[in-house]
């Protein structure tokens, strides 16, 4: 955790999953990469954000969430996503470090690295559908603010994960701290291609909501990525930059991003066949 892009280790992660067992404790090396945003300025006024994403292609083992850091707190926030087992089988996470309380269909406490709730669904992800990831600010008791988490299935279901209570203090989100999180902890495999391919397409991420309209205050600019050259994958003696790619994707019209995780640097593109599903 040396500085905040790096505060979502992967051993976190995994506790804070609930502990899949079917995770090594082993990791792939610099087996994760970023999508990065910008809001503009110093903004520190978060209290809800919608972000529209697309698993076009799932893999097991590995995880794609959205996270960010408390405007009083940078070192500390939470994350909301999607992973899966070593098997492939998948659930949905909402998780905020330092709360004290949670409400929901399945939420727990984490510890380990950090502690705090994590709340958590099984989920059949498909890679015909657009999802919806909704976090936002519901409410502030005595003991603290509460924060929630919701999936929509482009034209389908709802989901609600939870909601999660932290310290008062952290009422608001620092905009600069939004990104994306694509990952790969299953077992250490002979060579970094045999990492399972994935691929992540991600809508720009959208602020504080006008009441129940599909209006936004703030809406984030695309601003880059990982490098896969600072990222070398040193497993298997292969050459840098051979596990990931991140690059610009047009999210129906918006200016998103794209991340390609494992295979070979042949496969670090849209496959024949696959579009973007039709969204609303």
């Amino acid at each position: 955790m040396k500085n905040l892009y790096k505060w979502l280790l992967p051993a976190v992660l995994i506790v804070a999953a609930g502990g899949f067992s079917a995770v090594s404790a082993q990791q792939q090396q610099y087996a994760n990469a970023y999508a990065y945003w910008n809001f503009g300025g110093e903004v520190d006024d978060v209290v809800n954000v919608d972000q529209k994403i697309w698993i076009a292609q799932p893999a097991p083992g590995s995880q794609w969430v959205l996270m960010w850091s408390w405007a009083a707190d940078p070192a500390h926030g939470g994350y909301f996503g999607f992973n899966t087992t070593a098997d492939g089988k998948a659930q949905a996470l909402f998780s905020l470090w330092n709360a004290d309380k949670a409400n929901g269909p399945s939420c727990r406490e984490f510890g380990g690295e950090g502690t705090g709730w994590s709340c958590r669904l099984p989920f059949e992800l498909s890679s015909e559908v657009v999802y919806k990831l909704r976090l936002a600010r519901t409410k502030t008791d005595q003991g603290g603010v509460w924060w929630g988490g919701w999936i929509y299935e482009e034209g389908g279901e709802q989901y609600y994960l939870g909601e999660i209570r932290v310290k008062k203090q952290m009422d608001r989100i620092r905009g600069s701290s939004i990104m994306n999180f694509s990952e790969y902890y299953g077992d250490v495999v002979k060579k970094c291609s045999e990492v399972p391919f994935s691929i992540l397409a991600l809508a720009p991420p959208q602020a504080n909501r006008q009441g129940d309209t599909e209006k936004y205050a703030r809406t984030a600019r695309r601003n880059g990525g990982s490098d896969p050259k600072s990222n070398p994958c040193q497993n298997g003696g292969e050459a840098q930059g051979s596990l990931f790619k991140v690059e610009p994707f047009d999210f129906a019209g918006a200016n998103g991003s794209i991340i390609y995780f494992g295979g070979t640097r042949n496969e670090h593109a849209m496959p024949e066949g696959l579009a973007l599903p039709g969204i609303e």
